[in-house]
């Protein structure tokens, strides 16, 4: 994100690894889906009675929406309490809704920094009940299929030159993220896929780019994209 946006393996690794990038899991076996309610419930409901009160900035100061934040997440509770299977069918829930989730803003509204943590916890345990409900009805060969088709993507365009990763904006004045920015954190991703090192996915969430104009910014609307698809790989392999 722009930080001027308020709020923003070597050649002898296993068949699974593309170019360096090891796509294996740690389990492979198919998920059981039979959790007693009452542990998921009182897991859900300790996690909202932890998250609903947010500190809120001042008067003078814009925040997020409390009505919004308080909406969107009693949702996302209440799917995590009824849905035992596939999430993925649950409409405006998912790990990549709650991470693109954007927040009208409002004059003292909740404090954005434990807002954002709690999604991104959210979006970690979506994104493990996800990986386990497609495990669990296609089996891990197709998760491993995947995941290879996800970073093959990634790892396409990490592997272009510095400058020419991303599109620049087709107005010669119109606002971008800085290339060096840019393509300092693309070489980070680069270095993390293919190591054996695990990655943490707030390299990615709290990334911050100056912006810049013309030939010196890529168009921060595929940056962004780019670095959603990222993290998805980057919590499908924990």
């Amino acid at each position: 994100m722009s930080e001027n946006t308020p709020g923003s393996s070597p050649a002898d690794r296993p068949t699974r690894a593309i170019n360096g990038l090891d796509t294996s899991t740690g389990s492979q076996q198919a998920p059981a889906h039979d959790a007693p309610a009452a542990q998921t419930a009182g897991r859900v409901t300790a996690a909202r009675d932890a998250g609903r009160r947010f500190s809120r900035v001042s008067e003078e100061q814009w925040g997020y929406d409390p009505a919004e934040v308080d909406d969107f997440l009693d949702r996302v509770d209440a799917v995590l309490l009824t849905t035992s299977g596939d999430l993925r069918s649950a409409p405006g829930v998912s790990s990549r809704q709650v991470r693109e989730r954007v927040f009208d803003r409002v004059q003292g509204g909740y404090d954005s920094a434990p807002v954002d943590a709690r999604l991104d916890e959210l979006e970690d345990q979506l994104a493990d009940h996800e990986r386990d409900a497609f495990i669990h009805e296609h089996g891990p060969q197709r998760w491993e299929e995947h995941l290879e088709l996800l970073g093959q993507t990634l790892l396409g365009r990490l592997n272009r030159p510095h400058g020419e990763r991303f599109r620049q904006p087709s107005q010669r004045k119109q606002l971008g993220y800085s290339v060096a920015d840019v393509d300092v954190l693309c070489d980070r991703l680069t270095e993390h896929f293919r190591s054996d090192e695990d990655l943490d996915p707030s390299l990615v969430r709290k990334a911050v780019f100056r912006q810049a104009q013309g030939q010196r910014c890529y168009e921060e609307q595929q940056v962004d994209a780019f670095l959603d698809r990222a993290v998805e790989l980057i919590l499908a392999l924990r």
